[in-house]
Order: C-alpha cells, then sequence, then structure tokens
C-alpha cells in the first residue's frame, strides 16, 4: 500500500470511509484512505503513488454462485499490494478476499456449498480491542464506559430498543442532501481519561451540517472525523428533526441527540440538529444511537449508520469481524474476489516464512508450549480442500460460506523511489544473512546476522528446537511481497527485542528533513509492539545507544487492570542513555496540547491509534525528522509535531535507522481473544515498504490544528 514519499495535504486529507456512514465509526481505514475528507472526498485526489478503485459494477463471468452484491468496496492500490474497505454486511462473522479463480478450480457442492481449488485467502478476522459494558451488565472495578440502549434512563428518559433508531439516513451524496459532519471534542475530558477504554467512538461527537460550525470547531482543535452520513437539505413531510441537548457538571459533560417526541419533549432546552427521513429509502440505511455513559469523562450519544457499527459501537470488544482486507504480492493486474462470510475464517496454525517444530520450553514459572510454525505450502497439504486462509482466526473445523460477494480490478503500481527502499516484492529472495558477532559479550539469547543491506538482531530470543541446534526461535523471509517475522522471546518472560538496521546510512539536516517509512500490522499492547529508531550511533544500536541519541517512535498500550490497548502514537528521545521496554526513555505527550506551563489544554486531534491496528493489517508509520523538529503521521494523515530538543537529539550528520520489534515478557502480557488462544507467547509481524529518503522538504502541515510540541528538557 504504498504512497508518495513525500506526504501531501492532499493525501493527508483524502478520504476513503466509502461507506458515506463516518470515518469515526470504527470502520477501521480512518488512514490515508479515510479521514476527514469525508465520504466526499472533499480532501482531493491522493498523492501520487497511490490511486483508488471501486468495486466492477457488474459481476465477470465466473463459476462462482451468484450471490447478494456489497456496497461501497473501494481498494486503495499501490506498489504490489492493496487495502480494501467496504460496508459490513449485516450478520457477517468474518470477510475475505481472493483472486478470482478459473472455473476449473471451482468446486460448487450439492448444498451450495464452495470450495476453492489451490485458493489463497486473506481474511478479516475480529476486531483486538477492549469491551464496553452494555445496558444493565454489571462493570468490573476501574471499568469506564456503559453502553445504554435498553431499558435505560438516558437525560431523565428511559430509553427502549425501539428508540435506538432515530429515522433514515443516505450514504452518498445526491441533489437535496447535505452532509452531517461528525467532530471529536477537544475538551481534555471530551473523551475517556481511563485508557483502556478507548475507540474512536468515546470521544464525545457535535454533529453538525453547518459548514461554518465545522470550520470554528476545527479551530478550536476538534478532531475532524469527515462526514458521518447525508440528510435531506430541507424538513418536509418525509422526514423527522433530530434535536441535541447538553448538560454540563463542571468539569464533566453530558450531551444527547434524539427525535421528535416524547424524549425531545423532556428536554426543553433541546435545539434542532438536523432532519432524516422516517422511513427506508433507496440509498439509506438506519440512523442508530448509542448512549456513552462514561465514569471516566464527558458522556454522549454515538451516531451511526447501519446495525453493524451499531454492534460495534455497542459492544466493541474482540468478538466482531474487523471491517478492511489487505491483499498483496500483486504482479500484474488482477481481479480480486471480496466476500462476507457466514462463520470465522479457520485457523490453520501459526504461518511462518519457514518451518519449525513445536516444542515445549521448560522455566522457572513453568513449561511454555510453542506450536509448529508452518509455511503456506505446508498448510495447503494439510488442507482437506487445498485452500490457506491467512488470517484465519475461527475453530479449524469452520469451513465458511459467502453470504455475499463484490469484484474488484486491480493492479501494482510503480514505488515512488526513494534513497533506500526494501519492497520484499513478489518473487523477491530471501536476504542472505550470515552470523556476526552480537557486539556485546555474553549477548545472552542473543543472534546477530548481517546481508548485504541489514545488519539484523534478536536479543532475549528463545531458542529453536533440539533439531535446529544452536539456532534462535525466529523466522524472517519474504511472503507474498512482504517480510513476514515470526519469534519468541527466551522463557516467555524476558526484553525481546528484535531489530533490522538499514547498512546504508541516510543523513539528517538541520535544513531539511529525513523522511522514513514503515508499514507493519501494529497489533500493541504494553509488552509487544513494533519500533522505528533514527539514531547517529552505528549498529548493532542497542548496544551502542548510551554513546549518542536516538529518536524511537512505537504505537504503545497503557497497562489497564486486565487488557491493554494501543493509545499512544509515541516519540521519544534516548539521550546518552540505552532504551529498554520497562525503563523507555523521555517522550511527548501527542496525544494532548499543552499550555505554556505544560498543563494539558486540549485533546489532540489525531486519530485514534488503536482503530488502526489489527492482526494482519499494516498501518503506515511516516517520520520526517530534522534536528530540530519531527512530523510523525499515521496511514498518511498528519498525527503530531514535536520540536527537538537543542541538546539530546541527533545532531546533523550520518545516522542509522532501525525498523524492529518489542516481546517483552510475552507469557505475562494482556492481549484479547486471538492471541490468548494462538499466539500469547509468540510474535508475528508483516513488514513492508521500509525505506528512507533524505533531504526531502518539510511535510504540508498545519500547526493551527496540530500546533508542534514544547522541547523536552535534558
Amino acid at each position: 500500500m504504498r504512497r508518495s514519499p513525500s506526504i501531501t495535504a492532499a493525501l493527508a486529507w483524502a478520504c476513503l470511509c466509502a461507506l458515506g456512514a463516518g470515518c469515526h465509526t470504527n470502520d477501521v481505514l480512518i488512514r490515508a484512505r479515510g479521514g476527514s475528507g469525508g465520504a466526499t472526498g472533499t480532501g482531493g485526489a491522493p498523492a501520487s503513488g497511490m490511486t483508488s478503485v471501486e468495486q466492477l459494477p457488474t459481476a465477470p463471468a465466473t463459476k462462482l454462485p451468484a450471490l447478494p452484491g456489497m456496497t461501497h468496496v473501494v481498494a486503495w492500490q499501490g506498489d504490489d499490494s492493496v487495502s480494501i474497505t467496504f460496508d459490513p454486511v449485516d450478520g457477517a462473522r468474518d470477510y475475505r478476499v481472493y483472486a478470482l479463480p478459473a472455473d476449473g478450480d471451482v468446486i460448487v457442492s450439492p448444498d451450495g456449498g464452495v470450495v476453492v481449488h489451490g485458493a489463497t485467502y486473506r481474511c478479516a478476522g475480529t476486531r483486538e480491542a477492549p469491551p464496553t459494558y452494555v445496558d444493565a451488565e454489571p462493570m468490573v472495578p476501574g471499568g469506564a464506559i456503559h453502553a445504554l440502549v435498553d431499558q435505560q434512563m438516558v437525560g431523565g428518559h428511559l430509553r427502549t430498543l425501539a428508540d435506538a433508531t432515530l429515522g433514515h439516513v443516505y450514504t452518498d451524496p445526491g441533489p437535496g442532501r447535505v452532509p452531517v459532519y461528525a467532530l471529536g471534542e477537544s475538551d481534555p475530558n471530551g473523551d475517556t481519561t481511563c485508557f483502556f477504554a478507548r475507540w474512536a467512538a468515546s470521544r464525545v461527537k457535535v454533529y453538525t451540517t453547518s459548514e461554518a460550525r465545522r470550520a470554528d470547531l476545527l479551530a478550536q482543535l476538534f478532531r475532524d472525523d469527515g462526514v458521518a452520513f447525508y440528510v435531506p437539505a430541507t424538513a418536509d413531510a418525509s422526514t423527522v428533526a433530530i434535536y441535541t441537548d447538553e448538560h454540563p457538571h463542571p468539569p464533566y459533560l453530558e450531551r444527547w441527540y434524539f427525535a421528535e417526541g416524547p424524549e425531545a419533549d423532556a428536554h426543553a432546552a433541546r435545539t434542532p440538529a438536523f432532519p432524516v427521513l422516517k422511513t427506508a429509502a433507496p440509498g439509506t440505511q438506519p440512523l442508530m444511537r448509542v448512549y456513552y455513559d462514561n465514569s471516566c469523562g464527558w458522556s454522549h450519544d454515538e451516531l451511526v449508520v447501519g446495525s453493524e457499527r451499531f454492534a460495534r459501537v455497542l459492544h466493541q470488544g474482540d468478538r466482531l469481524p474487523w471491517f478492511s482486507l489487505t491483499w498483496t504480492g500483486l504482479t500484474a493486474p488482477a481481479t480480486l474476489v471480496v466476500e462476507a462470510l457466514d462463520a470465522p475464517c479457520p485457523f490453520q496454525g501459526h504461518l511462518s516464512a519457514a518451518s519449525v517444530p513445536g516444542q515445549t520450553v521448560s522455566t522457572g514459572v513453568g513449561p511454555v508450549e510453542h506450536q509448529p510454525w508452518i509455511t503456506l505450502d505446508e498448510a495447503r497439504a494439510a488442507s482437506a480442500t487445498t485452500e490457506v486462509f491467512i488470517n484465519g482466526q475461527g475453530a479449524a473445523t469452520e469451513h465458511p460460506r459467502a453470504v455475499s460477494r463484490a469484484f474488484i480490478a486491480v493492479a501494482p503500481l510503480p514505488h515512488p523511489k526513494m534513497d533506500f527502499l526494501a519492497t520484499f516484492g513478489p518473487g523477491a529472495p530471501a536476504e542472505d544473512f550470515s552470523a556476526v558477532p552480537c557486539g556485546l559479550p555474553p549477548c545472552y539469547q542473543t543472534w546477530r546476522q548481517q546481508s548485504a543491506r541489514f545488519d539484523q538482531m534478536f536479543i532475549n530470543a528463545e531458542s529453536a528446537p533440539p533439531s535446529m541446534p544452536g539456532q534462535g526461535l525466529f523466522t524472517v523471509g519474504p511472503v507474498l511481497g512482504e517480510l513476514w517475522l515470526s519469534w519468541a522471546d527466551a522463557g516467555a518472560a524476558t526484553a525481546g527485542l528484535y531489530r533490522l538496521t538499514a547498512r546504508q546510512k541516510p543523513e539528517l539536516s538541520a535544513t531539511t528533513f529525513l523522511h522514513v517509512t514503515m508499514e507493519v500490522d501494529a497489533y500493541a499492547t504494553a509488552l509487544r509492539y513494533p519500533q522505528l529508531l533514527i539514531s547517529d550511533v552505528d549498529a548493532p544500536v542497542p548496544y551502542n545507544m548510551q554513546h549518542g541519541h536516538t529518536l524511537v517512535v512505537q504505537p504503545r498500550a497503557l497497562i489497564g487492570q486486565s487488557i491493554d490497548y494501543p493509545v499512544r502514537y509515541e516519540l521519544q528521545v534516548c539521550s546518552l542513555r540505552a532504551w529498554d521496554a520497562s525503563d523507555q526513555c523521555p517522550g511527548y505527550d501527542l496525544g494532548h496540547v499543552l499550555d505554556g506551563a505544560g498543563a494539558i489544554a486540549r485533546l489532540a486531534a489525531g486519530d485514534e491509534v488503536g482503530e488502526h491496528a489489527s492482526v494482519d493489517h499494516r498501518i503506515l508509520f511516516d517520520v520526517f525528522a530534522s534536528t530540530s523538529r519531527a512530523y510523525l503521521f499515521l496511514d498518511g494523515k498528519p498525527y503530531a509535531c514535536a520540536n527537538l530538543p537543542a541538546a539530546g537529539a541527533p545532531a546533523a550528520g550520518l545516522v542509522t535507522v532501525t525498523w524492529g520489534d518489542v516481546l517483552f515478557h510475552s507469557s505475562a502480557d494482556h492481549t484479547f481473544a486471538f492471541h490468548r488462544a494462538h499466539m500469547q507467547v509468540e510474535q508475528r509481524r508483516h513488514f513492508d515498504n521500509l525505506g528512507f529518503s533524505s533531504g526531502v522538504p518539510a511535510p504540508a502541515w498545519d500547526e493551527a490544528r496540530f500546533p508542534c510540541a514544547a522541547p523536552l528538557a535534558f
């Protein structure tokens, strides 16, 4: 999913919600392909290096049996991969994408079941996020959000489940329609301060059709959540009025949205918001609401379009499907099949770049079981149908059936040139690594290797099974146009690190910027997360950091009582000191805007990081750094800016760039359902498009909306 090496304003604000239902509704790819341009694409076309394509209007000739269609299926394509979003399908348990098969490979059974001989599917899987507490469900100690919809008192009115549907709204622009914008509050209490209960939906919203009010709120640093939906421009007999009201009780506030009728009558201070249709019409979906009763901040009504997004916002958690797909390894134009499924894709084992037998490791706290790691060919050979499901997360006995389908034509695009770029493209040979000294004996459970392009290290990694003497429990290699990494920390209880340092060095400057980029599936907790480092020390960087200065960029969770969720996109500065997972370097508060005294003044306007992170769904991280400033982008959108300390950050000159991963005491990690079941004591990352360029201009940046943080003090 390749973008231009210089993130432009057009890309940063282009929207691909492709749903006309609001990027804020946890539809995952808020991304560069979703963002504050809204469903109308008001942010303009994306920068060179990416294009979007919509689903084919009619199905190609195929033996696949006819099914109901899907809507708003859009692929952003670039390099050799695509990212696909779509409207969720009512009742679907999972989604998958695969190459259009030859008719001879399609086997249709008498009961309508379909097998595609030799197919490779990539599945959406489940989301990995904390849950809400619904209605009368008791909240555990430390909980934060009660999602209220049925038989609950809200704003002095008893709401029922039937009241959750306010009317019907359009999902596309059209004559006589106006957009309703969603904007996330910037008040410090406008989102939950209990960070283990954070989603895009937990930010309190203002919904407005007024362009002037939208501009005013953006100037107040509100988060731009784009176009939520479309409504009739004028009220008439076919519409019902939606009102809003709020009740401040400093430092907190409650905000409600409700339709005309008994609930509106209970709010004497109500003000009109917008009209919606009373009944369904072509191109509409139901507008629904969930009240978030927040014990750690403001409470509010979250508005969503359609029953599947309603279920997502009502329950959150790790039991419902993710709403996007990834396809990689394109070598030529292709037609892809996108399907909604009636059951989860099956888990066929830990899919890896190389085969490794399972083993039981004895530790001081008991045995640790490591499952076998298998290649795609091994998974296919073991499959009764010859089908392989990448990111299958359901029971091994599942064989899901498609309930709806769409087709989309895609093609690979040339990658914009960079000074250094590793694309791991289809057919690319594996790096020819040779063992070299670790650099700092005794190097406990450490393996260091070098190839022509990279210096690679595993620190505190588990040993491979006895059948692989002298090796560590890790595999690294190109698979389907990505670099697949699998590894484990020693004893499932050590500070495991993976470091991949480019042997080519870029230059950091006081007058231009170094652009460093990384794509990786960035599922993260407080103990496992990917990283990007820019340092003025040589490899091995972990052993030399105390002699220099390093910028560390990472998504990371805060530790909750029982769950972790990546709510932070961090920039740390390590000045003449080492970095450790249990001893992090000083970092910026990029989630807030601080006043001159260093106190929290506003919530920052960046996206909620956790809404981008899931298994097998890559995030694009871009860092633009000079000796005095760093800009951070998240999936092509501006996230944060920081002024670097005059003493403490890397100085002008040649630097090293390192990409990596952390796996710290994995057995103690707070993970969600899939990782708990299948990867608690192991880790898997899919990296792609690791690159950098020196001497680039500063990226387009609106410092009024994203003010630069003050330098850290050293």
